[in-house]
């Protein structure tokens, strides 16, 4: 058989849901881990961060609907370089930030230093985190919770849970539903598909979307092949209403006592394709 039409049909055949994840690698990549910073950090950019005007709102909104300030504590898991840490630390709060990538990490750091905020950062893993402190909000922005595999999903929730004061609350937004019947299967190729966003090196990059009824998920496939081999990049997509996050979030003992149409605390609308909620734990 041709090698080259062997590995174009692999690039097309319909993978079964999650069969295969790589969140860690897209994170933790040298290259790519740069532009993810970059993008954070664009003010103009709804990429790996909200344009800055939406991440201020957010933050004000935070501040007046929890009521932080002085004596509050606040976690953000996937907090990136520090944009919603930081801020909420100049609001008064003592402010935690988790990631698993290094070059955001560090930039939040810097920036807490140099603004002798009351606000740290971890790098690592936030499904494995497990600290002797508990917190009166723990946030999660830019839809990561939908990007999970289910099973992460629930490690999630469970470790939301253990760091939660008596009363606190896990805000989150989510892909909506809407979204997914937007979405239109296709393929794209192109030298140096998205710019060079894949790799520092010349490459021919292949990506693949695919919809999933039945779930109720998208899948992005990306292949990224240069002179010295091919890395494949998945990145999966669950879409939520409501009813059926209320569902899943049950099953890990929590209740959402608020829905909005994001983090901004803008009223809900069913057509759009994202929401956020306002959870807590229900026992």
């Amino acid at each position: 058989m041709n090698p080259l039409f062997a590995a174009l049909s692999d690039m097309a055949e319909r993978p079964a849901p999650y069969a295969r994840v790589t969140t860690a690698d897209l994170w933790t990549d040298g290259h790519i881990s740069e532009r993810m910073l970059a993008n954070h950090l664009a003010p103009e950019v709804d990429a790996a961060s909200h344009r800055a005007e939406f991440v201020d709102r957010a933050a004000d909104w935070m501040v007046g609907h929890f009521g932080l300030g002085s004596g509050s504590r606040v976690a953000d898991l996937g907090c990136g370089p520090g944009l919603y840490t930081a801020r909420l630390a100049r609001a008064g709060a003592s402010a935690l930030g988790v990631d698993i990538a290094s070059r955001s990490v560090e930039h939040a750091e810097g920036v807490a230093r140099e603004e002798g905020l009351d606000a740290r950062h971890l790098c690592g893993d936030y499904l494995a985190l497990d600290l002797d402190e508990r917190f009166d909000l723990v946030v999660m922005v830019m839809r990561d919770y939908c990007a999970m595999a289910p099973w992460d999903r629930v490690r999630l929730l469970g470790v939301v849970r253990r760091h939660l004061a008596d009363g606190g609350a896990f805000l989150f937004d989510v892909d909506a539903e809407p979204g997914l019947d937007l979405l239109r299967e296709g393929a794209v190729y192109a030298p140096d598909l998205m710019g060079g966003f894949w790799s520092e090196r010349p490459y021919h990059g292949f990506q693949h979307t695919f919809r999933y009824e039945e779930e109720r998920v998208s899948l992005d496939r990306y292949d990224v092949v240069t002179e010295d081999g091919t890395r494949v990049f998945h990145n999966w997509v669950r879409y939520f209403t409501p009813d059926t996050l209320t569902a899943e979030l049950a099953g890990s003992g929590f209740t959402p006592d608020e829905v909005h149409g994001d983090l901004t605390g803008a009223p809900y609308d069913p057509a759009s394709g994202q929401f956020a909620v306002v959870a807590r734990p229900s026992r």
